[in-house]
């Protein structure tokens, strides 16, 4: 499944961390969490915008082939951590992109970078985060 053209250019190919924010964000590689752990306050890669609070999300290992979304990443690779919240309405910040093979593609709502996350159609239950595409606050 490819999420680039669900997605404006402006977006899919953004630098991650691109634009300068005040706050202390944490990358992944920062982060120590295990499969099953719940998560810190998530953040979209670019923006200051908050995804998620924290706990409301655990840690879940799953594949997925995601198209990039830096400049610099392969045209697509397979993800396999990420964070699941089990309803639509746990998310504080999020963008939806049309159905493409019954997955809808997750963004953030406000500057449209993604893909950072998936949904099946089919399980209403299950919402995934790109542990690896989001940024987290350093503050809890």
């Amino acid at each position: 499944i490819k999420a680039n053209s669900l997605f404006k250019s402006s977006g899919i190919n953004a630098e991650y961390g691109s634009q300068p924010c005040n706050k202390n964000f944490l990358e992944w590689s920062s982060v120590q969490a295990e499969i099953g752990s719940r998560n810190k306050e998530i953040h979209c890669p670019r923006c200051p915008s908050k995804i998620c609070l924290a706990d409301t999300a655990t840690l879940v290992h799953c594949e997925m082939k995601m198209s990039r979304y830096k400049v610099d990443a392969p045209e697509e690779e397979v993800v396999t951590k990420f964070w699941m919240l089990t309803s639509l309405m746990a998310f504080e910040n999020i963008g939806v992109s049309h159905l493409v093979d019954n997955i809808k593609f997750l963004s953030c709502a406000d500057c449209e970078v993604g893909p950072i996350g998936w949904h099946d159609i089919n399980d209403k239950t299950k919402f995934y985060i790109a542990a690896e595409r989001v940024r987290y606050s350093g503050n809890n």
